[in-house]
């Protein structure tokens, strides 16, 4: 099945370099799509990209996924989402909402959160990575849920039990930190290499407050929650042990530090040791897969999760 995904990358990659090789190509057009510029009243303006299904809506409306860092997910996803559904296969198609920035990015302050005391990182060299723009995740969580959400149930007949969100790194910290904190106001949560390094594991200080409350007794609604991590996000791959030692070692200590594996291995196993009913956890670890890499078979399996045709998806995973 990635297979499917990699010659429809590699198919989307060669238009865009034949594109850049001739003024006078043929610009690439995804169908049923837009692009949209979206006016938040409060933090801002967002290219928020689109794709609905040129077709009336199912009984049931359509599932719908929001992606954040939408410009470097967007296709991909319309590509699995039209090339894996059909009569006889596993998934539907859906409304796809792929939320990203116009001009320069503030992925860092609407996806990170405001702890109370911001514990700066020291890298491998002794630099300090100083984040200078972070602390807007509740403003960003505002406009997701009052503002462009309502927007997208306003214009598309949407199923209101198959509602997803995918973010991967500081996205899947946003969407980690946002499921912890928030009302579950989505079915999905799609947790990819969550940055739970950032301000030294601040996140499992809502973790704990989380099942604190919800421990040992059901939610009022079921949730989804689909966390997973690359299994090389600790270590090297293997071309880079072709890499000098000195920047091998450099590589090599930066990831330990930032325990990208072992933080999402703790937090499941908290969770799961928490025995909150109707909370559907399920963990995957991607063997021999980078921090980049991982981000597409795990957007892959939020979208046959949550554009699912029939429900097995919904059994508890824990």
């Amino acid at each position: 099945m990635l297979r499917i995904i990699f010659i429809g990358l590699l198919i989307v990659l060669g238009l865009a370099g034949c594109q850049s090789q001739s003024a006078s190509s043929t610009k690439v057009v995804v169908p049923n799509s837009q692009i949209e510029r979206f006016h938040s009243q409060h933090i801002g303006d967002y290219k928020v990209t689109i794709y609905a299904p040129n077709k009336p809506a199912p009984k049931d409306g359509w599932p719908i996924i929001y992606l954040l860092d939408g410009d470097s997910y967007f296709l991909t996803a319309v590509n699995i989402v039209t090339s894996q559904s059909c009569d006889r296969c596993n998934i539907q198609e859906g409304i796809i909402v792929a939320i990203d920035y116009y001009d320069q990015t503030r992925r860092g302050q609407d996806y990170l959160p405001k702890p109370d005391k911001l514990l700066l990182e020291v890298l491998p060299n002794n630099q300090v990575n100083f984040i200078e723009n972070y602390g807007g995740a509740d403003a960003f969580w505002h406009f997701i849920s009052q503002e462009l959400k309502p927007a997208m149930e306003k214009r598309f007949v949407i199923n209101r039990h198959k509602q997803a969100i995918f973010g991967h790194s500081y996205g899947g910290l946003f969407t980690l930190y946002a499921w912890l904190t928030k009302p579950a106001i989505f079915d999905t949560y799609a947790i990819s290499s969550p940055s739970m390094w950032f301000s030294g594991g601040f996140i499992f200080n809502p973790l704990a407050q989380y099942i604190q409350q919800n421990a040992n007794k059901p939610l009022t609604q079921p949730v989804n929650v689909l966390l997973s991590v690359g299994g090389s996000e600790q270590s090297l791959i293997a071309a880079e042990k072709n890499l000098p030692p000195a920047k091998q070692k450099q590589l090599l200590q930066h990831r330990q530090h930032r325990k990208m594996v072992d933080y999402a291995t703790e937090l499941f196993s908290k969770l799961k040791h928490a025995n909150i009913e109707n909370l559907r956890l399920n963990y995957v670890i991607y063997p021999q897969q980078s921090h980049k890499t991982a981000a597409v078979i795990a957007l892959q399996d939020a979208l046959q999760s949550s554009f699912s045709i029939n429900d097995s998806n919904q059994s508890n995973l824990n």
